[in-house]
């Protein structure tokens, strides 16, 4: 697969993983999904604020993450292929 291909790939992957958790944990969404897929012992925990936090600060990571790819990305397009993205 072309290098720019895969990294236009990880690029949605992660900005669409960093979106979600990073506003995931502060949804309704979030309650209904620990109610239904949680061990009721852990509720109170995955459902406390530093919890919800960790989780958003993963998201937070993941978009950073996903702004370097966009950044390698747009330096290999703008090079006109001299330069492969990695």
């Amino acid at each position: 697969m072309d290098l720019r291909i895969r990294s236009a790939l990880t690029l949605y992957a992660f900005s669409v993983m960093g979106l979600f958790l990073l506003v995931a944990p502060w949804t309704p969404l979030w309650a209904r999904a620990v109610m239904a897929l949680v061990p009721a012992s852990y509720g109170p925990w995955v459902l406390s604020g530093w919890a919800r936090g960790l989780v958003s600060g993963v998201g937070a990571l993941d978009l950073l993450i996903a702004a370097e790819v966009a950044r390698e990305l747009w330096q290999a397009m703008s090079d006109g292929g001299r330069r492969e993205a990695r």
